[in-house]
């Protein structure tokens, strides 16, 4: 049965680095094998770790699947961090969505496996479709933050700003599933950059 008398929160170095080490494993194995096809003995053998050890971290294989994909978005926030920080200018927006387009595309390529991995189980997972969602508006936000600092209109500026990020994500997607040629992702990049800009700079 998969799971533990007593999950313990590991505070010694020693502990910690264990259950990062099974975090890790878990990662890679989902990543390579899927979710459903991996088990937690193979996830304690690659960790380095008992079985018993696993369950003393994580009530079962589906605790361990949320800590992953938290780590997961956590990295792909860190990709995203230094350019939602920073002040931007009117007159800079195409450079602004160009770089979040590039970054968009990195993280998506960053582990392909991983992605339409966890892409998947979020259709399947209420808790991962939460995760990813609150990923999503953190970093709405963000950037609605950011327009209207640089004088964008707020009228409509979060619909504005959705619609903007979902046809950034279609490129990505595009990318990573039809590998597209290096001139045919310019051309996709320099077309949708322009219908972002021109949506984003309307007063209505």
């Amino acid at each position: 049965m998969e799971k533990a008398e007593k999950i313990r929160e590991p505070k010694q170095k020693r502990s910690i680095e264990k259950k990062q080490k099974i975090i890790m494993s878990s990662y890679r194995l989902f990543s390579d094998k899927g979710y459903y096809k991996t088990n937690t003995a193979e996830i304690a053998q690659d960790a380095g770790v008992s079985t018993g050890i696993v369950y003393s971290y994580f009530k079962d294989k589906k605790a361990i699947l949320l800590e992953v994909v938290q780590y997961y978005i956590f990295s792909l926030s860190e990709q995203f961090r230094p350019l939602l920080a920073a002040p931007v200018g009117k007159d800079e927006l195409p450079a602004l969505i160009e770089q979040f387009m590039d970054i968009s595309i990195l993280s998506h390529t960053m582990n392909v496996e991983a992605h339409n991995e966890f892409l998947a189980l979020s259709l399947l997972e209420k808790e991962i479709l939460v995760l990813f969602n609150d990923f999503e508006n953190d970093v709405l936000s963000k950037l609605c933050k950011l327009l209207e600092s640089a004088g964008f209109s707020k009228i409509n500026l979060p619909e504005k700003v959705r619609i903007g990020y979902n046809i950034a994500e279609q490129v990505s997607h595009n990318y990573i599933q039809q590998r597209l040629a290096p001139e045919e992702l310019h051309t996709i990049k320099s077309l949708a950059i322009r219908m972002i800009v021109t949506l984003l700079s309307e007063n209505k």
